[in-house]
Order: structure tokens, then C-alpha cells, then sequence
């Protein structure tokens, strides 16, 4: 008995040892994978995310992943403001103003040089640079356009259908800076501008049209009204748009030229574009009215023959002549 009660006391004392010296608290749990920081940079994406060439602005919210956010029907959404899109040219100005803003001393293309005529060595290295820019200018003056009754190589590019030829139309256009920039005027006074900007993973429009579209919706607080082309609106490609008071702003769908199509212009020409535009050129393809006139039973041969009266129809052949 004596033996069992020191056992006893023996095994107490020793399960007190090893409570006392165990762990404080149960152990962990295998760690979970924690969920990365949106905001955070990071080399190696978070599972289901877009590829670089795919994503689409973080602040375009619900079109993530290549998906684009529009509204459908109606009319473009309104929004606050779309002056910036005129980059400080203003509705109305000449082609020879627009020019000057580029040409002359202190003008942009004055300003491109700047920083390459100051790197440059003194000598025949900024002299020819000095040249240059000189030629850029020329270039440029030479791009105007006026659509008169000949048709033009325009007409088999990406902005055909923004213009129409006998209703005192013309255009400027230059490469700067990685995308090209046509003004395009109406009488001789500016009221659209359409830049042409290529897709880049960097670039300020992204890789692809979603992105584009995606874009602007963020920029402009408002989900764009989305268009495919037919002959009743006028559009050659599928189209994205937004307006403000006075302006009309468009995304064009240029992505079989890897680029997309920001054109900005002025509301009331656009209101008023059918009175400005009242001579249309004849359609090449339409059916020479001699031809048509065949095709649909009729005579077309001035010296044919007339053929007589139809019987009953109360009308005596003219008499026989001796």
C-alpha cells in the first residue's frame, strides 16, 4: 500500500514537470498564403492576374482583364469637361494659326529641338540640327490638304469618313512624339482633332482597345456609349464616345492597325455638319443610269423605234404615206 501511494505521488509530480515545461500555446497552424497588395509593386503577379500586354488601367475597375466597359443605346454619357482633350487650340482658328503654333520662333517644333541644339557641339553638328528643324517646319506647312473635287489617298485610310470633298474641307497633319495629329477644318475653321495612338503596354492609352476605352471611362468618371459602324450613324469602325456642353469626344477602333483613333471636336459643327456638308461626289460604284434603265426593262436607245399602240387603247395608227 505504501509502495502504490509513493508510485502515485511519483507519477503526479512528474506529469506536473512536464505541463509546467510544455508549450503556452497550442502550436500554429500550417501558414495560409496571404493575399498581395493591390496597390504593391511586385515582380511576380498574384494568381489570376492579367499579362503586362492584357491589363488594363487599375482605376477602369469592373472591365478588368481585357473586357470593355460601355453603356449601349441612348446618347453618349455627359460629363464635366473635355477641354483638355483640344490641348490648348481652340475651336475656330485657321490652319495658318494652327500652323504658326507649331512653326514659329518658340513654337513646338522650336521647342523639340531645344534640348538636342543644346547637347549639340558648336558647329556643323547643331547647324545641321538647325536645318532640321527647319525642314520639320516646311514639312508640316506642306501637309495641308484641301478636299476639292479630286478624291485623295485619304480615302483609303483609317480617318476616311471624317471628311467630305466640295464643302470647303481641308486638313494639317503631323508625327510628333509618337503618334500622329490631324486637324481637320470646315471653311477654313478648326473643329476636330484626331490623334492616332499607337498601342504600347506603357503607353497612355495601354496595349489594346479595352484598355483604351477602359481608360478614359476612369479619366472622364463615365462609362463610354459603345457603337458598331452601319450606314445610318456614319461610323467605319466600332466606336466608344463620351460629351461634354460644347464637345464630342470618340475612341476609334484601329486595332487591325495596332492603334486607337482619340478625336475630340466641336459639338455645334457636328450638330450642323449635314447643312455644312450639302454636296456629296458622285459614287464611283453606283450603276450608270443608261445601264440601270436596261436592267430594269425599259428602253434606253433614243433611236429605237416606237412601238405601237397597245389594242383599246382608242388611238388610230398614223396613215400610210403614199
Amino acid at each position: 500500500m505504501r509502495k502504490a501511494a509513493i508510485g502515485y505521488g511519483f507519477f503526479a509530480v512528474s506529469l506536473g514537470i512536464a505541463i509546467a515545461c510544455g508549450p503556452s500555446a497550442p502550436p500554429k497552424q500550417a501558414q495560409e498564403v496571404e493575399t498581395s497588395d493591390p496597390l504593391a509593386d511586385s515582380a511576380t503577379p498574384p494568381v489570376g492576374a492579367v499579362p503586362d500586354g492584357q491589363r488594363s488601367d487599375p482605376l477602369s475597375g469592373p472591365a478588368a482583364g481585357g473586357k470593355l466597359a460601355v453603356g449601349k443605346g441612348g446618347d453618349a454619357p455627359q460629363v464635366q469637361s473635355l477641354s483638355a482633350f483640344l490641348d490648348g487650340f481652340k475651336w475656330g482658328m485657321t490652319h495658318a494659326e494652327v500652323q504658326k503654333v507649331y512653326t514659329q520662333t518658340g513654337g513646338i517644333i522650336w521647342k523639340d529641338y531645344d534640348e538636342k541644339l543644346t547637347k549639340a557641339r558648336v558647329g556643323p553638328e547643331q547647324t545641321a540640327l538647325e536645318a532640321e528643324r527647319e525642314s520639320s517646319k516646311a514639312a508640316f506647312a506642306r501637309t495641308y490638304t484641301e478636299f476639292k473635287e479630286t478624291p485623295t489617298g485619304f480615302d483609303t485610310t483609317g480617318i476616311r469618313g471624317e471628311f467630305s470633298y466640295r464643302n470647303k474641307e481641308s486638313l494639317l497633319w503631323i508625327n510628333r512624339k509618337g503618334k500622329k495629329r490631324w486637324f481637320f477644318f470646315i471653311n477654313d475653321r478648326l473643329w476636330k482633332i484626331y490623334d492616332e495612338v499607337p498601342f504600347a503596354d506603357d503607353g497612355t492609352y495601354g496595349a489594346s482597345f479595352p484598355d483604351a476605352v477602359n481608360r478614359l471611362n476612369a479619366q472622364l468618371n463615365a462609362q463610354g456609349r459603345y457603337q458598331v459602324p452601319n450606314e445610318k450613324n456614319g461610323l467605319h469602325h466600332n466606336t466608344a464616345d463620351w460629351k461634354d456642353a460644347a464637345n464630342h469626344l470618340r475612341a476609334v477602333d484601329r486595332t487591325n492597325e495596332r492603334l486607337v483613333g482619340v478625336v475630340v471636336e466641336d459639338g455645334a459643327t457636328l450638330s450642323n455638319l449635314a447643312a455644312l456638308r450639302p454636296n456629296k461626289l458622285p459614287d464611283p460604284t453606283e450603276i450608270d443610269p443608261s445601264i440601270k434603265a436596261v436592267t430594269q426593262g425599259k428602253p434606253s436607245d433614243p433611236n429605237a423605234a416606237p412601238s405601237a399602240a397597245p389594242a383599246g387603247s382608242g388611238k388610230k395608227p398614223p396613215p400610210k404615206k403614199k
